[in-house]
């Protein structure tokens, strides 16, 4: 026991001069203290379209914090357990969004490089797809193969993306037809072209050559044809992306076929045998025009033109397996049955006029007989169909034969039509016939009485095309006056350098 106390004793007095002997050899210095400010909780933006502009406030004990010798700075994107990427290397941020769509955690790092201390602060980052708001257009280049273009909006950003199908996997395509979305119930974003029609990826716009409208047939019959989709409805009726009925579809092909699918018994967007037929004589296929006529406000019932017979055909609902003629009466003020008229229909536009009564929008055809008048025809289909009104057009309506391009007016009694530069617009109210010309200056690509952004207003858009600024579309605000055709361009709907456009849809969701 003594000696385990001598030797606990010797320890002390050996650790006490060690401490006498330290003259103070270790340096101490204060360590900066970083914190960090002004980070929200998530941010919310567009891939391509969005710039990530952050001024975060730093507060450091020592030193400056503009000063990059003394500290690092670093903004990191990263999806949980998977990915991280760099977007910034400067304490302000400004980072145009090129990050895939999808969530991430933001992570904002401040090192102290002179002792290493780091200071980070995070939110969450949500990155959309620049292709689930604005207006889609399809159209051309010079050579005639198929451009797309898009007018991307978001709540505070609005940009123009351009050969949206560069990277889509798709050859190369000619002849535009058409780009637009389903809505919202069992959605699909299609491409119509003349080549073929293919369902695109509603993310990317990416394609696959076997993601075309004949994977979705299921025929009982070889017919021995290629159907491609010139028109497919109900389209998109509103801003919100709704259509006119959630469960049908409905498609009208180059070669004259119609195909009906309700997407309520088949589950999704499946068709069977065409519909372009009569009950009595199924395996008869009447050639139809490119046009399908419906309520837009609220699909009941189609119709379309069967131009091997030349009459009006009704498809009362897509669980059907045919079609059925129409019977026409003495008092009626036009008939379905073309056969003793001699006419043929040249155009077809459904619209939200509500003349007579219709609610959920009238539809109108252009007819001409074998002398060349011209003839306008004002219908409901809904449920039923419904004549409401005929009109001759009056010779005052110059160039009418030659026109380019049709579009009726929701609003008021005008037909709007282009020859070339010029466009001309028409009021065929009966006894009161005027011409309004207006000159467009650049060649007239297209024309479009608009029934999906602002149905109630129904502006009109004009796509123009010149070689030197590419394709321009404005809108413009029809006037209300009855005695006058007037036309105000709307100025923050105007849009250069764009393709030569041949059709426009808005597209409101992913």
């Amino acid at each position: 026991m003594k000696k385990i106390i001598l030797y606990m004793a010797v320890l002390l007095l050996i650790m006490a001069a060690a401490c006498f002997n330290d003259k103070g050899s270790y340096d101490y210095h204060d360590i900066c203290e970083v914190t960090i400010e002004g980070l929200e909780a998530s941010y919310n933006v567009s891939m391509g379209i969005s710039v990530l502009e952050i001024d975060p406030t730093v507060s450091v004990t020592i030193g400056n914090v503009d000063d990059t010798t003394h500290f690092q700075y670093e903004w990191r994107a990263t999806v949980p357990y998977d990915t991280s990427y760099i977007i910034g290397t400067q304490r302000i941020l400004n980072y145009p969004v090129a990050l895939n769509p999808g969530s991430y955690t933001l992570y904002f790092r401040v090192m102290d490089k002179e002792t290493s201390v780091v200071e980070v602060m995070t939110a969450n980052l949500t990155v959309n797809s620049p292709y689930g708001r604005g207006i889609l257009l399809s159209g051309e280049n010079d050579a005639g193969e198929v451009e797309v273009n898009m007018i991307a909006m978001t709540a505070t950003d609005t940009a123009i993306i351009t050969d949206v199908l560069k990277n889509s996997g798709l050859p190369t395509l000619h002849g535009a037809v058409d780009i637009f979305h389903t809505g919202n119930n069992n959605p699909h974003l299609w491409l119509l072209t003349e080549d073929d029609a293919y369902y695109l990826d509603r993310s990317t716009f990416g394609g696959e050559l076997n993601n075309n409208f004949e994977r979705l047939l299921y025929l009982s019959d070889e017919l021995g044809e290629k159907f491609i989709p010139v028109d497919i409805v109900p389209r998109i009726k509103d801003i919100n992306g709704n259509n006119g009925s959630s469960y049908d579809r409905l498609v009208v092909c180059s070669n004259g076929y119609v195909f009906a699918a309700s997407l309520f018994l088949n589950g999704g967007e499946f068709y069977t045998n065409p519909v372009n037929c009569e009950d009595v004589t199924p395996k008869v296929w009447l050639k139809a025009k490119p046009y399908l006529l419906y309520s837009l406000n609220s699909a009941s019932g189609y119709m379309w033109y069967d131009e091997t017979n030349e009459r009006f055909m009704l498809i009362p609902s897509t669980f059907t397996t045919s079609s059925s003629a129409l019977e026409d009466f003495d008092e009626d003020p036009f008939p379905w049955n073309q056969g003793n008229t001699g006419r043929t229909m040249v155009y077809g536009e459904n619209t939200r006029n509500t003349d007579g009564g219709s609610t959920n929008g009238n539809s109108f055809a252009v007819m001409k007989d074998q002398s060349g008048q011209h003839f306008i025809y004002k219908f409901y289909v809904n449920g039923g169909v419904q004549k409401r009104d005929f009109y001759t057009v009056s010779p005052l309506a110059v160039n009418f034969e030659n026109a380019d391009f049709y579009a009726f007016s929701s609003r008021r009694s005008v037909v709007y039509y282009t020859v070339g530069s010029t466009l001309y617009a028409y009021d065929y109210n009966k006894n009161n016939e005027k011409l309004f010309t207006f000159d467009m200056q650049d060649e007239i690509t297209m024309l479009k009485c608009d029934v999906q952004i602002d149905p109630i207003g129904n502006p009109l858009y004009v796509a123009t095309y010149n070689p030197t600024n590419g394709g321009t579309l404005q809108a413009y605000i029809q006037g209300t006056n009855p005695d006058v055709v007037e036309l105000t361009p709307e100025e923050k709907s105007r849009w250069t350098g764009l393709t030569k456009i041949k059709s426009m849809s808005w597209r409101a969701v992913d």
